[in-house]
């Protein structure tokens, strides 16, 4: 009995030692920004909420910017300038440049990676331009900036054709074998902030991007899903859409005259949602199945050789290929890449949907 009133009193003492953060004296940013600045230097760009009085659905962001070497230095500027202290363990989207993407974002991230009260579901992207100007930008007037834009890429990657790439699925690829990671990019029309394509890296050097097609094939052969709208054009010119309704993908390995040989084969069920007018009879049925076949093959074959070209593994075929190979070799993996026979198979059933007859 007197143990367990120890151990009570124990766990009572230790509760008091926790240190404790009070959120009206605290400066919380829910989206960072990183820049490259003159003299070699990171510009970091933080966009606190700010909470008009009388307005209870109007938010606008505090803009904060500072320049220094490290992201922890600039965070000690910054709180020169505030009476209350800088909590970033509540940030959920991080933008980064695409000066600052291509010099290396290791760096960046391994920041956030080392706080333990960072969370590794927080979305990254990467910035057509300056990541600052997305801030600087009105785009959301009912909603904080930070909370918006993580909402745009959650939906999108959840119920859209953008692939998954928060910050556990970076660190994953690139410090994986056989692999290598991507982010989605974001740009600026106008007044609004758009997912316009997908960044491409080589280690963590942003490389190449890809457009919104390409992208949306990137996610059919990375993963099965159900969500997203397909484009394919006919002969004759007349484009048509299909909603995807369940996609799955497979890979399989060989060896081919000792070259690793690889299958993708995609399986797709859609419903033609726009075809322009035309009845899917079965002649129409068919041609409109053949066309969305043929489109995604000629894409998504392209893209495998452009990756190959590019000495970049955004699939992870080579992960694939470790799992299914004894005594597998990184560096031989690297040599064998470009050469690798890897061929796209896609089957595609097509139904229609509507209320006409």
């Amino acid at each position: 009995m007197i143990r367990i009133i120890l151990l009570l009193l124990l766990c009572l003492s230790l509760t008091g030692c926790v240190k404790q953060d009070i959120l009206e004296k605290t400066t919380i940013s829910f989206v960072s920004a990183f820049d490259e600045a003159p003299g070699d230097q990171l510009e970091l760009t933080l966009a606190p909420p700010k909470f008009q009085a009388g307005k209870s659905r109007t938010v606008s962001n505090l803009l904060l910017s500072k320049v220094g070497h490290t992201s922890r230095s600039i965070t000690e500027l910054m709180n020169m300038q505030l009476n209350r202290p800088i909590k970033t363990g509540k940030i959920s989207v991080v933008l980064i440049g695409k000066a600052v993407a291509a010099k290396g974002i290791s760096n960046e991230l391994d920041v956030l990676l080392r706080d333990a009260l960072s969370s590794r579901k927080m979305y990254v992207a990467i910035v057509d331009g300056q990541a600052k100007k997305v801030l600087q930008t009105n785009f959301s007037s009912n909603l904080e900036k930070g909370m918006y834009l993580f909402d745009l890429l959650d939906m999108n990657v959840r119920t859209g054709l953008v692939p998954r790439a928060n910050l556990n699925d970076f660190e994953y690829a690139y410090l994986g074998k056989g692999m290598d990671p991507f982010l989605p990019i974001l740009s600026l029309r106008g007044d609004q902030a758009v997912i316009s394509g997908l960044a491409l890296f080589k280690d963590d050097r942003y490389v190449s991007s890809l457009n919104e097609q390409q992208m949306r094939v990137v996610k059919l052969l990375r993963e099965n899903t159900k969500y997203g709208i397909l484009e394919a054009r006919l002969q004759d010119g007349t484009y048509f859409a299909v909603k995807n309704v369940g996609s799955k993908v497979k890979y399989r390995v060989s060896r081919d005259k000792n070259r690793p040989s690889l299958l993708i084969t995609l399986r797709l069920n859609a419903e033609v949602i726009d075809s322009k007018g035309i009845r899917l009879t079965g002649l129409e049925h068919r041609r409109f199945q053949d066309s969305l076949e043929k489109e995604l093959v000629t894409t998504g074959t392209g893209l495998i050789r452009q990756f190959q070209n590019d000495g970049i593994d955004p699939l992870g075929l080579g992960d694939f290929v470790r799992s299914k190979t004894r005594h597998w070799s990184e560096a031989a993996w690297k040599q064998a890449y470009p050469a690798a026979n890897v061929s796209l198979k896609v089957h595609v059933v097509l139904t229609e949907t509507g209320i006409r007859k």
